[in-house]
């Protein structure tokens, strides 16, 4: 891909190529922006030392796309419909799930900017496994032991109104200071147990709360639309996901040519044994989704062999 295609460049220094949770958060950005301003033509890549994923466009967006694309997403978390989300968490019945999808058909035929995302995340959130009753199994991303216990949806709601332009802009350049927030349990510096704390990490002391930067957090929720999850004889697999009993990893790849979302889908979606160099993959991460503490984590991440 030539400058002159590509004249603007955004490097996202705020994110980690060997972090599940800013890889996720990459994509979501891309997605955002593919959805908001399709004559862009954005495009994703990794650059630099250290590297890290960079945003391109055919043309600059408007000088306050960080205001509008807040704006916008905190207005689709808003919407009356509530298209986006059927309750608190994820795990739900079949009669509940299928009309949530129903409604996000409906809502596809608005003028929201973002009409097309609750679809998108709908085919991710879970995938249905029969016809006559019971619940919905969740995307391998949720984070509690039953995929169901922790509120994935109302947590990344409230995220989403916590966020505002100025500390949008400042995380993705790696200039704004971590806070304490919701979590979703996505990065992996977020499993501390008892063993490395000098107290009960029961007592919640003022001040030790796990912090990280909520807007990476949103945004890696609308990187779950990369991922569907689809219904198999052996329960509902997820994208991404790679059992190697006795243990389960995400895995995913870093690419040094601008590729769309149209072709980075296609990408990230095929198997272990296909993501080599012959793809244009400069390398491959894996991070391992354990449990501990009643909940989920990923491990810090190591490259796949």
């Amino acid at each position: 891909m030539s400058v002159t295609e590509n004249p603007y460049e955004l490097p996202l220094r705020g994110l980690r190529e060997d972090n599940p949770r800013d890889f996720l958060a990459a994509l979501g950005l891309l997605r955002i922006f593919d959805l908001l301003w399709p004559d862009l033509d954005a495009k994703l890549f990794w650059a630099g030392n250290p590297c890290a994923p960079v945003l391109s466009t055919l043309h600059p967006p408007c000088g306050d796309w960080n205001r509008v694309l807040v704006e916008k997403v905190q207005q689709f978390a808003d919407h009356p419909t509530k298209p986006m989300a059927h309750g608190d968490i994820i795990k739900t019945s079949h009669s509940q799930y299928r009309e949530a999808v129903e409604n996000a058909c409906h809502f596809k035929e608005s003028e929201h900017p973002l009409a097309g995302l609750p679809l998108l995340l709908y085919a991710c959130y879970s995938s249905q496994l029969g016809e006559d009753g019971g619940d919905v199994e969740p995307t391998g991303f949720s984070f509690a032991n039953g995929q169901s216990g922790k509120k994935l949806l109302l947590d990344v709601v409230q995220l989403i109104h916590s966020i505002d332009a100025e500390t949008l802009l400042q995380t993705l350049e790696g200039e704004a200071i971590p806070v304490a927030a919701k979590s979703l349990r996505w990065n992996p510096s977020e499993f501390r147990p008892a063993a490395y704390r000098s107290h009960d990490p029961g007592s919640k002391l003022k001040g030790d709360e796990t912090k990280d930067h909520p807007a990476l957090n949103v945004l890696a929720f609308f990187g779950l639309t990369f991922f569907p999850t689809s219904p198999t004889r052996f329960g509902g697999k997820t994208s991404g996901m790679h059992d190697e009993r006795p243990n389960r990893y995400f895995q995913w790849p870093i690419w040094a040519t601008p590729l769309c979302v149209d072709e980075i889908a296609t990408l990230i979606c095929a198997s272990s044994t296909h993501l080599n160099t012959a793809y244009g993959i400069d390398r491959v991460w894996r991070s391992r989704r354990f449990s501990s503490d009643k909940s989920l984590y990923f491990a810090p991440a190591e490259i796949a062999r």
